[in-house]
């Protein structure tokens, strides 16, 4: 029975084998077919790949060259109050304290005035004795002149009778003793009048003398008024009290400083500017005599114009600003050269929370305008290379242009030849760059922007 399923299974097996062959030929002819029937593939020519860039297209605008840094505010006028005399402090101005601010003319501070108030009168009363001398001088000469006369009369009688005697002498009248004696009289007689001369003639000298202790005595006078009004300290503008150094009964000495205080009308801010850029922010026809320099305004004269900016948090607060000088020496370090910016009634216009007064050490900005130069090219400075820059055509393809260029900013330059007005100019970078690749252009509408901002004078920086 076993040997007799066996075989069955096994008939059964190659039978199903065999189905297999029919099938697998089957499919042997059909995938012939299929090959022999089979069509070419179309092949399509390979198209260009358009890479994207960024570009602007040139902006011709007028451009005003600004120079922005920044600066420590201070005052323009700093008094120092020095004691011109000595004494002890008497009275203080009960606001003089740091900070507040005082008008011109207040008093400050007075010194105690009676040793100059003793000096004064001193100096007077030493001045009307002298003059008491002078007049006495002037009655001892009249006196000398009279007494000149009438010992000059007796000198003449003196003389008329020793010419008597001497022609009696001869006549034997009269002895030579008496001749004599009348010689000694004469001779006596000159010189009494040889001593009133002497004496008249040291009168006007003397005199002098006295005019001379008069005009001395006169100067001390003076001194000593000067004094007595420099025991009192005033104010001498409108200002703020930085410093203060004394209290009442405090002595003070000459020299010493009492007070400090800053002025209130005008403020100054100290900007350094690159020596690279001055050319780019100045232009002047005008040709400028040093020895007349006092008498120009500086900032007409070299086209500047100047503001000065705060800014806190979203708040931007600004003063109009003049050029007035430039620093005295360039700095070796930093190649710049200050300049020094003007700002009047720095306390003027101030709204608490909203406007602050610009006070010293505020930290600031300063803005310094050249001259407007209209219908220039402008484009960003990045996107120069080697007097180079990337132009895309009319056909969209990569043109590499040679420019010249003139005055700059910190982010943009002016275009003198190579470019015209409305061109694509690439400000992406691209690399690499080959004459004459496709592109797809993508105005960057933001860097346009910020360009004209930057070149038309609202907003470039140092």
């Amino acid at each position: 029975l076993f040997n007799s399923e066996s075989k069955y299974l096994m008939t059964i097996s190659i039978k199903h084998k065999l189905l297999i062959i029919p099938a697998i030929i089957a499919g042997i002819l059909i995938f012939i077919v299929l090959v022999k029937n089979r069509s070419e593939p179309q092949k399509k020519p390979l198209a260009e790949a358009a890479r994207a860039v960024r570009i602007i297209e040139v902006p011709q605008i007028e451009v005003t060259p600004t120079l922005t840094g920044t600066g420590t505010v201070k005052p323009s006028l700093v008094w120092n109050g020095v004691a011109q005399v000595n004494g002890k402090i008497i009275e203080k101005h009960a606001q003089l304290k740091k900070g507040a601010i005082i008008e011109a003319g207040e008093t400050l501070l007075k010194i105690d005035p009676k040793d100059y108030e003793l000096a004064i009168e001193q100096a007077k009363t030493n001045i009307e004795a002298t003059q008491a001398q002078i007049a006495e001088s002037k009655v001892k000469e009249k006196n000398a002149k009279a007494s000149l006369k009438i010992e000059e009369e007796a000198l003449r009688i003196a003389k008329d009778e020793l010419k008597r005697k001497s022609q009696l002498v001869k006549q034997g009248t009269v002895t030579r003793s008496d001749v004599e004696k009348e010689e000694r009289n004469v001779l006596s007689q000159q010189q009494s009048v040889q001593s009133l001369k002497n004496t008249i003639n040291l009168i006007p000298a003397e005199r002098r003398r006295l005019q001379a202790d008069i005009a001395r005595l006169k100067a001390m006078l003076e001194e000593a008024e000067i004094n007595l009004q420099r025991t009192v300290v005033s104010m001498p503008f409108n200002g703020r009290i930085a410093e203060s150094n004394v209290e009442v009964k405090q002595f003070v000495r000459q020299g010493e400083v009492l007070v400090i205080a800053d002025g209130i009308e005008k403020a100054e801010v100290e900007v350094d500017v690159p020596m690279g850029r001055i050319s780019g922010l100045i232009r002047s026809d005008q040709v400028i005599n040093i020895e007349d320099i006092r008498a120009l305004d500086i900032g007409e004269v070299l086209g500047l114009s100047a503001s000065v900016v705060l800014r806190r948090n979203d708040t931007t607060i600004r003063w109009d600003g003049k050029i007035v000088r430039t620093s005295d020496t360039l700095d070796t370090r930093t190649r710049t050269i200050g300049f020094i910016v003007e700002v009047d009634n720095p306390y003027k216009n101030v709204q608490p929370g909203v406007r602050p007064p610009l006070i010293k050490g505020m930290f600031v900005e300063v803005e310094i305008r050249g001259k407007p130069s209209p219908g220039k090219l402008v484009i960003p400075r990045s996107a120069i290379q080697n007097h180079h820059v990337y132009v895309i055509n009319e056909q969209n393809r990569l043109e590499r242009r040679l420019v010249s260029t003139e005055l700059s900013g910190s982010s943009y330059v002016i275009v003198n030849d190579g470019l015209k007005a409305g061109e694509r100019v690439i400000v992406s970078d691209l690399s690499p760059a080959i004459d004459g690749m496709l592109l797809k252009p993508v105005i960057d509408k933001d860097m346009t922007k910020r360009l004209i901002n930057e070149a038309d004078a609202k907003g470039a920086s140092l």
